[in-house]
């Protein structure tokens, strides 16, 4: 193979290497942005549901015919919710999966590294993003588990209302709907935290994505 031939063959390795941990980035960007958007709805969707359980344990009617249609309400709202639980970890299923590609693929291109400062610098970048993605993992195995004791205990008290809409039967269960009100409110603050967690992991790697081809021709599209 003439040298020239061959030399032109590994800069263009190079620039398609660099050019695909760009388009990585760029593609764990996306995935977090729409795994902060639902995370966001998630955090509305508990809201709704903490809402309409108020208004029937608030200003509950005088015959459960009267009840009934903010009890159904109540049940919609938790029906969203438990929808929107599923939809987020679906998200972060896919965020994660695009993050592992991304890290795993610097990896690799920090092996190929030779010179000892470059790949320890290579290693200390990736880590420092990698710590962002890794705590976002934290932050979903937690909200997860909280969520799954909320719908709970939510779905526990549609199952014993569903029975029994008096006002009587709504004021022996208030102790319970009473509990549900400071749960619903930390969970709120729980998925605001990965809001700001996921937010953060995005900034970081803004600037990679930026340097995605791809990017850098949506850029140019808009200028003209």
């Amino acid at each position: 193979m003439p040298r020239k031939f061959a030399i032109t063959l590994l800069l263009a390795g190079a620039s398609a290497c660099v050019s695909s941990g760009y388009e990585r980035a760029s593609a764990t960007a996306d995935k977090t942005a729409a795994y902060r958007d639902n995370l966001v709805r998630l955090g509305e969707e508990i809201g709704l549901t903490t809402e309409a359980l108020r208004a029937l344990s608030d200003n509950p009617g005088d015959s459960p015919r009267s009840n009934q249609e903010t009890f159904e309400t109540f049940e919609r709202e938790l029906t969203n919710l438990e929808d929107g639980a599923a939809r987020s970890r679906k998200t972060f299923g896919k965020m994660d999966g695009r993050a592992d590609t991304f890290f795993g693929g610097w990896s690799e291109d920090s092996a190929e590294i030779t010179d000892a400062d470059l790949k320890k610098s290579s290693e200390s970048r990736r880590a420092a993003l990698k710590a962002n993605y890794d705590r976002l993992e934290e932050g979903q195995r937690a909200a997860d588990e909280a969520l799954a004791r909320y719908v709970h205990t939510l779905t526990d008290l549609r199952r014993y209302l569903e029975n029994d809409l008096t006002a009587a039967g709504i004021a022996s269960a208030s102790a319970s709907i009473q509990r549900a009100f400071p749960d619903g409110a930390a969970l709120r603050k729980q998925l605001e935290e990965q809001v700001r967690a996921t937010d953060g992991a995005r900034e970081a790697i803004e600037p990679l994505q930026d340097l995605a081809p791809s990017q850098q021709v949506r850029t140019s599209g808009r200028v003209r």
